[in-house]
Formats: C-alpha cells, sequence, structure tokens
C-alpha cells in the first residue's frame, strides 16, 4: 500500500511510471504490503485464470522462487526499473520484499525506481522480459 502521495505519468522508453507527488527523505518507506489489499495468487490459482488475467497477473506480479506471483494492487506496479535506482526493497518475505524505501533523497515529480534484477524470478526462456539500462 503506498504510503505517499504519487504521480502517474508516461516515461518515454517505458511506459507508465510513478513519480514522488511529495519530497522524500533518503530512508523514508513509501510502499508496504497490505495483506488486506494485496494478493499473493499461486500456481494452481494461476493455472485457472483466463489468459487476459494471467497476462495481467505476469506483467504487474512479482514471482517468487514458488512460482507464486506477488501482486500489488496499487500504482507502485507502475514503479519502473533503473540501474542505478532512488529506492529498494526489504524485509523479504519468500523471496518478495514486502516493504520500498527510499535509498537518497527524492524530489517530488522524480520518477521512483528500482533494481528489478534484485528481485525478479520469472524470466521466460531464460532471459529477461525488460530492458535493462
Amino acid at each position: 500500500m503506498l504510503l505517499i502521495k504519487t504521480i502517474l505519468k508516461e516515461i518515454p522508453g517505458k511506459g507508465i511510471g510513478i513519480l514522488a507527488g511529495e519530497d522524500l527523505k533518503a530512508g523514508q518507506i513509501w510502499w508496504v504490503w497490505d495483506d488486506d489489499m494485496d494478493k499473493i495468487v499461486g500456481p494452481e490459482q494461476y493455472a485457472q485464470l483466463g489468459e487476459i488475467q494471467r497476462s495481467f497477473v505476469k506483467k504487474y506480479g512479482v514471482k517468487n522462487d514458488k512460482d507464486e506471483y506477488w501482486l500489488y494492487v496499487d500504482n507502485a506496479r507502475f514503479c519502473n526499473h533503473a540501474n542505478e535506482p532512488n529506492s529498494i526493497g526489504f524485509a523479504p518475505v519468500s523471496g518478495v520484499d514486502t516493504k520500498i524505501k527510499t535509498i537518497r533523497e527524492v524530489h517530488k515529480g522524480e520518477e521512483l525506481t528500482i533494481d528489478y534484477r534484485k528481485f525478479i524470478y520469472d524470466f521466460p526462456d531464460g532471459v529477461l522480459n525488460f530492458d535493462v539500462r
């Protein structure tokens, strides 16, 4: 669940991104897993979904090493990758981070980013399904 004000915006070359809607301090937690809002989709449940639903879960979920997709239902799902991100996930449970915090000051209007390589287990055909720059 987002703990800060945010803005969604088209980011050239990335699609939709999430921007800070307020200034953030270094080390500020801006997202936490919420058992009431967020969802874990297990392998059996995933197999029962229709094609469109599976596509959504695969795109926006974080797959762990147990083939579970952890699905963030708020706009945090639009957090894009950066090789030098301004945020980092921590407090892992089942291989998935349950909190995200800044690693430096982030100014209002700045895109919030994380390094996908730290947590993505879902590499179709052994390759990344996103462009790492």
